[in-house]
């Protein structure tokens, strides 16, 4: 959408409202599910929020910073449990990050180590096959 002589005000609350647009679709994807994807979901924010690319938590930002991320990598985890494999995670990853806090986001060499470290974890805990 292309603001014209809009306020700042209305700018801001069409993000917001897109944002929260955004999450309500993505929790009534994961509530849709005929499994708890609880576990899924735990072991990607330990695992993100582990690796902290952006520094957020070190600067004692609150526990939530990679929430949005955490959910929506979630949800693709869930749509590739079949095939998921540490190559194509990685690239979502890569994709998720620079689209939420573009060029905030440096840390590309080492996300291929988290999603390894992400598809190992949900092996050895028999949530994937």
């Amino acid at each position: 959408m292309k603001f014209r002589a809009v306020s700042e005000q209305t700018k801001m609350n069409y993000m917001m409202w897109s944002i929260r647009r955004e999450i309500i679709k993505e929790n009534a994807y994961l509530n849709s599910l005929p499994y708890d994807p609880t576990p899924i979901m735990e072991i990607v924010k330990q695992l993100l929020d582990a690796w902290d690319p952006i520094g957020l938590l070190d600067m004692n930002a609150l526990d939530d910073e990679y929430d949005g991320e955490t959910r929506t990598l979630t949800i693709y985890i869930t749509k590739h449990l079949l095939d998921l494999d540490a190559h194509n995670l990685n690239k979502e990853i890569n994709k998720l990050f620079r689209t939420s806090f573009g060029e905030e986001y440096q840390d590309q060499d080492t996300s291929v180590e988290v999603a390894a470290a992400i598809v190992h974890t949900l092996r050895t805990n028999q949530i994937l096959a």
